[in-house]
């Protein structure tokens, strides 16, 4: 039987009054801090941030966790939910984030997937999903909102349609919001309605920083005191605590940055259609095309890495007519467009 761990994060003392000899690490003299001595000598300090996120979302720091990306959150989710429930079988949709598959295969999850194509995207609807998940007796499923590399994204009104019936059924749906902010809704104003929802989300995608690692949860109390147990002793470095305070202090250049993704996509849209190439992708970071066949794709590719242009082509069957690119900015999307011209 599993049983949550209560992890108590202390309060660092005033490091500019006080001076800590209770801890193995060099620290300064007293009255002598500076500012690259509080990111290098001493153990971060997470709290700050827990009360800046929860104000960003305005919720409460009792249901939110961060950790070294979403990555090690994912990997603390599949581990907490192993010790309790066992080897239930998991969905999600394909093609995804590979440490999905990889996470699958170390706790040996059996697992139950569905197909998204971008050009096929109605198809996978809340009605659908409700009957694949009763029909395959799912009892985790992920739902990543809106779905990356390829595009589907769900209105408020089928999560909440979905979240009834997998309340019902006992089935925990872990909502991957990584992509989200860029257009879409979000669910977390549903964490505390549903016992069964975890949301995850990211600084890496929607606010353009991944070097930062800094990823978070949010549930409801009791979920997030039992995920919380195999949360590290140090969730993160204080230069990037520092980095991340910095950007939530200052709206504009928040602003600015999902602002710059969101012209580069809609720049896209219509730099395809000019070459009458129909496009997708309207709520995350990244805009997908489909080409007649796989020969093409592979060309396009292989000429963009020579130009030093990476994009996504490399998709394994039933997606090998595909490109994904992921739309930076304006500057990125007129090189990247200047080349398709060369060579199509």
């Amino acid at each position: 039987m599993f049983t949550p761990i209560e992890r108590i994060r202390k309060k660092s003392a005033n490091l500019k009054k006080s001076i800590r000899l209770n801890r193995a690490e060099f620290g300064t003299s007293f009255g002598k801090l500076k500012s690259k001595d509080s990111v290098y000598n001493y153990y971060p300090e997470t709290i700050p941030l827990l009360k800046k996120i929860s104000k960003f979302h305005n919720i409460s720091s009792n249901n939110l966790i961060v950790g070294l990306g979403a990555e090690s959150l994912i990997k603390d989710i599949f581990l907490w939910y192993s010790m309790k429930f066992g080897k239930n079988k998991i969905s999600f949709g394909v093609p995804n984030y590979f440490m999905y598959h990889i996470y699958v295969k170390i706790f040996n999850f059996k697992v139950k997937n569905f197909n998204i194509f971008p050009d096929q995207d109605k198809k996978i609807n809340a009605d659908f999903l409700i009957n694949f998940l009763k029909k395959e007796k799912i009892k985790f499923f992920i739902l990543v909102n809106p779905s990356h590399p390829f595009e589907k994204n769900f209105k408020l009104q089928d999560i909440k349609k979905i979240l009834k019936f997998c309340s019902k059924k006992k089935i925990l749906v872990l909502l991957d919001e990584v992509y989200q902010g860029l257009g879409g809704e979000t669910s977390i104003s549903l964490i505390n309605k549903y016992d069964n929802l975890i949301v995850l989300r990211s600084f890496s995608k929607t606010f353009g920083m991944p070097g930062l690692r800094i990823g978070y949860l949010l549930a409801n109390k009791k979920l997030k005191k039992e995920i919380e147990t195999f949360r590290l002793a140090i969730e993160l470095p204080q230069q990037s605590i520092n980095t991340a305070l910095m950007f939530l202090n200052n709206n504009n250049r928040l602003k600015k940055r999902k602002l710059d993704i969101i012209q580069a996509r809609n720049f896209a849209h219509k730099e395809f259609e000019k070459r009458n190439i129909k496009s997708y992708g309207f709520k995350g970071n990244s805009v997908s095309i489909k080409l007649d066949n796989s020969n093409a794709v592979q060309k396009i590719g292989r000429y963009m890495e020579k130009k030093r242009v990476f994009i996504n082509y490399k998709y394994p069957r039933p997606f090998e007519k595909y490109i994904n690119i992921t739309t930076t900015n304006k500057k990125n999307m007129n090189i990247f467009f200047k080349l398709l011209d060369n060579i199509i």
